[in-house]
């Protein structure tokens, strides 16, 4: 059996921290009187902002106060995407999500990045090796990473089979079987359908039956560059409208508080 071979990238301009600083001091430049000096409440404020469409504003003055005004992360959110758009075509979300942890990668994984012998992809999967997760020493977690890496630099294998290791290495659980997942995606239609033939919630289900079995044939040498560029959009809408589904499900499992009165 062949195995898949990494498809040719080109290079990331926003993959490194120099380039992840320089927007950081773009939006220090734009928003002086909002962003903080501080780099670790910085980094605070995009993950509000980056959290600010996952949840609705309530007038309840219940619980902590918000860290940050409201107004002010709007102010940060549209300023960023400006400053983004400039160079680059990624949003908010995937800015802060993807981008953001680099300035965290350690050096063995950060320099690789930025070298280009790596994408992003793989340099998040391999900062996940922390002595932490590995139950060892960090000089043994170093040594194991740079094995692996230069493993799969070698073997040029395809982002999918060094998580794979990755996951292996953090004795993680096997993902669900994609034919055990579809199989659960006919049955939730087929509920739905026959519940109430004009419910359109079971096209949903359809739709995401027919988007797996797309992923699940698609070779990773034939996702190009631009085709990524216009799927992370749509996928950030997608993330942010299941992760507010989810809220609400966990929401309604809350088992509420018995009040002595």
């Amino acid at each position: 059996m062949t195995l898949s071979k990494r498809r040719t990238r080109r290079v990331d301009s926003l993959a490194s921290a120099a380039a992840v600083n320089n927007v950081l001091d773009s939006l220090r430049s734009s928003l002086p009187e909002i962003i903080p000096q501080s780099q670790k409440n910085l980094l605070r404020m995009l993950q509000a902002v980056r959290g600010l469409y996952m949840r609705q504003p309530t007038e309840t003055k219940r619980g902590r106060p918000a860290r940050f005004a409201r107004e002010h992360l709007l102010r940060v959110d549209s300023t960023l995407r400006a400053v983004l758009a400039r160079e680059t075509s990624i949003g908010v979300r995937s800015f802060v999500g993807q981008y953001l942890p680099i300035l965290d990668f350690p050096r063995d994984v950060r320099e690789p990045l930025e070298r280009g012998e790596i994408n992003l992809f793989e340099a998040h999967q391999l900062a996940r090796l922390t002595p932490k997760r590995l139950g060892c020493t960090n000089g043994e977690a170093r040594a194991y990473l740079r094995k692996l890496l230069n493993a799969h630099l070698l073997k040029q294998e395809p982002s999918t089979r060094l998580r794979q290791r990755v996951k292996e290495a953090l004795g993680e659980l096997r993902e669900p079987d994609p034919v055990e997942t579809e199989v659960v995606a006919v049955d939730k239609a087929d509920e739905l359908l026959e519940a109430d033939p004009l419910d359109s919630s079971h096209l949903f289900f359809e739709e995401l039956r027919r988007i797996g079995r797309a992923l699940r044939e698609m070779k990773p040498e034939e996702l190009t560059d631009e085709d990524v560029n216009e799927l992370m959009p749509a996928v950030d809408q997608v993330s942010v409208a299941l992760m507010q589904i989810e809220r609400r499900r966990l929401r309604r499992q809350e088992v509420p508080r018995k009040i002595r009165i």
